[in-house]
């Protein structure tokens, strides 16, 4: 008889020995099957454990370090590999570098693993279920529901990544043969939303219970997922054939995930389920907030210090993210709506953050700001020295440059005032997973890919118009549109895990991920002025290396099309603080297979291409 609980049996696609200890003993971190199966206490906290499938949203927020959205300045970490374009195979678990304490959460490196765990256990509770007799039906339906909605999460997840995965519906035995396929990218995404079908008839709309998965959680995630097979990764009229590493080309796809889309939006629209929070921090500083779709909500009891990392240093933080010059520049002037290098667009560069989109300030501490910490405020003055050599800038102050940051910007978005930022203390912080804001964007692209400009321009500028934001409304057709489309998912939707995938599902990565990573150096004069030069942090093309620092003497210049116009945007002389580059290759438009399964499976799990 096997234990299940803290201990579980392998996943099929782990194929990692088992002893032969699955015993009907019961030690405190354990339970054998026929316990849980004849429990229904104990069956509800064994599908209680499967919201452990959706990735820590903290460390899941390190992916925006691949993009163009941030810089991660701590070594160590997988993050790293992956943008300078090593990675590979054998370098796709999180304990290669990031230590064997990573394994334990559903990270973006381990989803691999653990998806495919936790699949196991709940085909078996899917299997089992109809077994326990000392329950309710409610009870029932709703563990079944959300089974079943975590089963089409995590495989959602691992398409996503990998494009087709291998579809697991039984629960292996250790006698069974172990030899499984990929199933090809269309059959994963169907049976994705056969699992969620099934748990929106089971479960209700939104459970009273915060954070809990309810029948409006599908639909979102639907809306997700039906975006992600639509879109020209995985269906491309270009390379029509379906396979296992992309989907067959078909129009249609649009129409569903616009069917998929309108299903929650209506929910809000007619509804009145939802609606978009009156400020833009709203979504994760207050925990009722009307936007919310579904969210992790940490407290003092289980924060995970979810501030820690990416709380500046200032605050007691580890400053482990941040903001990018490429980001700043994407958020358009308040009075215009257009970016700071548009011609007319009102933006001065002696004063380089004034009069920005609100969400801007929300989002990135800049030179010059201050923010509020338990009633004390700190000012984020970064200023770097006159530069004695070309190229080379010094921070000024008691603190020496790892003890600040490097692109000269902070994350303040996820900060919330009262809470602690320690290493000993938990606070209570929000972070959405499903959120109106994604919904309105996802109708939006669906709408502009079939033609109906009209119903784009009018979801973009629902979000534009949130009551704390007012931006200019959109009046753009045909591409410059959809310009305006991939800007507001990148500043609406910065630093929740969606930059690294958008920039794939449109195949435009190859060239947002080949752009060093810039900061801005923020220079003070001995009379007291200023001026501002964009800095390196991780670049392309070193020049020389000294010491451990990579110095660059020549301009950096990058030629940028939107709306219609190309603009070359000079980065100017600087140096880079690490000596590592930043790289992209068109493999990692998809994820590899860890080595380590392949070749467990005897070659029967066939690799992503050039891998």
């Amino acid at each position: 008889m096997k234990q299940i609980g803290l201990i579980v049996a392998s996943a099929v696609l782990l194929l990692c020995s088992c002893s032969d200890d699955f015993l009907s003993k019961k030690p405190l971190t354990t339970f054998s099957e026929e316990d849980v199966f004849s429990n229904a206490s104990l069956l509800e906290s064994y599908v209680n454990s499967f919201y452990t499938v959706v990735p820590d949203p903290l460390t899941e927020g390190n992916i925006a370090s691949i993009t163009d959205e941030s810089y991660f300045r701590y070594g160590g970490n997988s993050t790293n590999y992956i943008e300078r374009g090593q990675i590979d195979p054998s370098r796709f678990m999180y304990g290669y570098e990031g230590g064997s304490a990573h394994n334990i959460r559903t990270t973006f490196l381990n989803i691999w693993n653990r998806a495919y765990t936790l699949i196991r256990s709940m085909n078996e509770v899917l299997s089992r279920i109809d077994e326990v007799t000392n329950i309710t039906e409610e009870k029932r339906n709703q563990l079944k529901g959300e089974t079943y909605f975590f089963r089409a999460w995590a495989y959602g997840n691992l398409i996503e990544r990998f494009g087709g995965v291998p579809l697991i519906t039984k629960v292996y035995q250790l006698q069974d043969s172990m030899g499984v396929k990929r199933n090809t990218f269309d059959d994963c995404v169907d049976f994705v939303l056969n699992d969620l079908h099934q748990a929106e008839a089971l479960l209700p709309d939104k459970p009273s219970e915060q954070g809990r998965v309810g029948k409006d959680v599908c639909l979102a995630f639907e809306s997700r997922i039906t975006l992600i097979a639509a879109s020209k990764l995985f269906n491309d009229s270009d390379d029509p054939e379906g396979s296992v590493f992309k989907g067959q080309y078909s129009k249609d796809k649009w129409t569903r995930a616009l069917n998929a889309a309108k299903a929650i939006v209506d929910r809000a629209d007619i509804g009145g389920a939802y609606s978009l929070d009156d400020t833009y921090d709203g979504y994760w500083t207050d925990r009722n907030s009307p936007e919310v779709i579904w969210a992790k909500y940490f407290s003092t009891t289980a924060g995970d210090k979810a501030q820690l990392l990416y709380s500046p240093t200032f605050f007691n933080g580890w400053t482990a993210c941040e903001p990018s010059e490429a980001l700043m520049l994407d958020y358009e002037m308040k009075n215009t709506g257009l970016k700071p290098f548009e011609d007319g667009s009102g933006w001065d560069p002696n004063h380089p953050w004034q009069g920005r989109d609100p969400r801007f300030y929300k989002t990135i501490l800049y030179g010059d700001s201050s923010c509020v910490f338990r009633d004390s405020v700190f000012n984020n003055h970064l200023y770097y020295d006159q530069p004695g050599t070309k190229g080379k800038y010094l921070k000024k102050g008691i603190m020496n440059w790892n003890q600040t940051q490097d692109t000269g910007y902070g994350l303040r978005k996820w900060h919330v005032d009262a809470n602690p930022i320690s290493e000993t203390e938990n606070g209570t912080i929000m972070f959405p997973w499903l959120r109106l804001a994604e919904m309105y964007l996802n109708y939006a692209e669906c709408a502009y890919m079939l033609g109906d400009e009209a119903t784009c321009r009018e979801y973009i500028n629902k979000v534009r118009s949130r009551a704390d934001v007012q931006m200019p409304p959109v009046t753009d057709t045909g591409s410059s549109l959809f310009d305006r489309l991939v800007n507001e998912r990148r500043v609406e939707l910065a630093f929740e895990p969606f930059r690294y995938f958008d920039l794939r599902r449109w195949k435009i990565a190859d060239f947002y991920e080949s752009i060093p990573i810039m900061g801005c150096a923020v220079i003070e004069f001995p009379d007291g002025s200023k001026q501002y030069r964009t800095a390196v942090v991780k670049g392309t093309n070193p020049k020389e290396n000294v010491g451990s620092n990579w110095v660059y003497s020549s301009k950096w210049i990058y030629t940028y099309s939107y709306r219609g116009k190309s603009y070359d945007i000079d980065y100017g002389y600087c140096q880079s603080m690490q000596g590592t580059q930043k790289a992209f290759s068109n493999k990692m438009y998809l994820c590899p297979i860890p080595q380590i399964e392949v070749d467990k499976s005897g070659g029967s799990l066939v690799q992503n291409p050039d891998y």
